[in-house]
C-alpha cells in the first residue's frame, strides 16, 4: 500500500499543475484505477487462472474425443457414400413389357415393329412380342396369320415362332400361317432366305429355305413337304386379295370366314367337292356371294347379326350355302 500512496501523492502533484490539455476528469480514472489494481489478491487471480486453463483443457479434451469419434464414423460413411454414389451411376435395369396385337374377324391390319419391320396381320390373328426387342434376338410369337416384312440385322436375328415351328431370318420377306384350328402350319417365303427349325423332342430339325418355297407342317407328326411353287396366292392377302386357285369349298367357307368375320354354313356335303378359281379385290360379302352363285349351282342366303342393347351385335352374320 506504500506505493500506492506514493502514486497518489505523484497524481496530486500533478493537478497542482494541471493545464488546459489534460482534462482533471481523465486522471481521477486513472487514480481510480490504480487503487483498484493494488487492492488485487494475487493468489486469488492465480487460482482463477488456473481454473480457467483447466476449463479450457477439458473443452480441447471433448473436441478430441469428438474429433475420434467423428474419424471413426467417416470411414463407413464414406464407404456408404461411395456405393450410393456407384450405384446411382449405373445404368438402370430396362423394363420389359408383353406387346399382344391381335386382328379381330374381318379385319386386317398393318403394325410397324419397334426395329422398323411391317407386319401385315391377317383376321382372326394374334402377335406377341417384347418391347424393347432383346439385344441378341427380336422373337415373335403367333397365332394365325402374317406376312413379315423384316429389316435386315446380322447381329439380331428375327424369330417367329408358333408352337415347336420356328422360323429364323435375319432380313427377309415372308409368310407364316399358324391358325389354331388348322391342321397344318406353312411358310412361304417370297425373297431372302430363312433357317426352318422344327423343335421336338430331344431332336432340332433345320431345313434351309429360298425364294418360292413353301413349307408345309404337320402339327402332330411333324412332317414337312417343302416345294417351290407360284406362292403369290399364299401372299396376295396382304395386299387385299382374296385369291382362291382351285380351292375346294371347305377352304372358301374359312377364308370367307375370317376374311368378312361371319360365319358360313355349308348344309350339302355334295357341294365340298366344289372348287373355285377367282380373286377378289376389296369387294364386299355381298358382291362375293353374289359371284360364288353365280358360277356354280348353288343358293347361298345370308342372315344379318342380331343386335342386342347399346348396339352390340349378339351373334355373327350367317352366310347359308345350300345346293340348287
Amino acid at each position: 500500500m506504500t506505493d500506492n500512496k506514493h502514486i497518489q501523492q505523484k497524481i496530486e502533484d500533478r493537478l497542482t499543475r494541471l493545464t488546459n490539455q489534460e482534462p482533471a476528469e481523465q486522471i481521477l480514472a486513472a487514480q481510480q484505477i490504480i487503487s483498484e489494481i493494488g487492492t488485487i489478491n494475487s493468489h486469488e487471480a492465480f487460482a482463477q487462472v488456473q481454473k480457467r486453463i483447466q476449463k479450457r483443457k477439458n473443452t480441447i479434451s471433448l473436441l478430441n474425443t469428438f474429433s475420434r469419434i467423428a474419424a471413426i464414423l467417416f470411414i463407413p460413411l464414406l464407404l456408404a457414400s461411395v456405393w450410393l454414389f456407384y450405384n446411382q451411376q449405373k445404368p438402370v435395369h430396362q423394363q420389359f413389357a408383353i406387346q399382344e396385337i391381335t386382328s379381330p374377324p374381318g379385319i386386317r391390319s398393318q403394325v410397324v415393329l419397334p426395329d422398323g419391320s411391317k407386319v401385315w396381320l391377317n383376321a382372326e390373328s394374334t402377335i406377341k412380342f417384347q418391347v424393347p426387342f432383346q439385344e441378341n434376338s427380336r422373337n415373335i410369337d403367333i397365332v394365325g396369320e402374317a406376312f413379315f416384312d423384316v429389316v435386315k440385322n446380322p447381329d439380331q436375328p428375327f424369330v417367329v415362332q408358333s408352337g415347336n415351328v420356328k422360323v429364323k431370318v435375319l432380313g427377309t420377306r415372308f409368310n407364316y400361317k399358324a391358325f389354331a384350328d388348322d391342321e397344318n402350319i406353312e411358310v412361304v417365303l417370297e425373297e431372302g432366305k430363312i433357317a426352318l427349325n422344327l423343335q421336338s423332342d430331344s431332336k432340332n430339325k433345320e431345313t434351309i429355305l429360298i425364294p418360292g418355297d413353301r413349307a408345309v407342317i404337320e402339327k402332330e407328326s411333324s412332317k414337312t413337304t417343302v416345294r417351290n411353287e407360284n406362292i403369290n396366292k399364299y401372299i396376295a392377302w396382304h395386299s387385299g386379295k382374296l385369291v382362291f386357285d382351285n380351292s375346294p369349298m371347305s377352304e372358301v367357307a374359312r377364308l370367307l370366314e375370317r376374311w368378312y368375320g361371319v360365319e358360313v354354313r355349308v348344309q350339302d356335303t355334295e357341294i365340298m367337292n366344289y372348287r373355285f378359281t377367282t380373286t377378289f379385290e376389296n369387294e364386299s360379302l355381298f358382291q362375293v356371294i353374289e359371284l360364288l352363285g353365280l358360277s356354280s349351282p348353288i343358293h347361298i342366303k345370308y342372315i344379318p347379326a342380331t343386335v342386342g342393347k347399346n348396339n352390340q351385335a349378339q351373334t355373327k352374320s350367317k352366310v347359308i350355302i345350300s345346293k340348287k
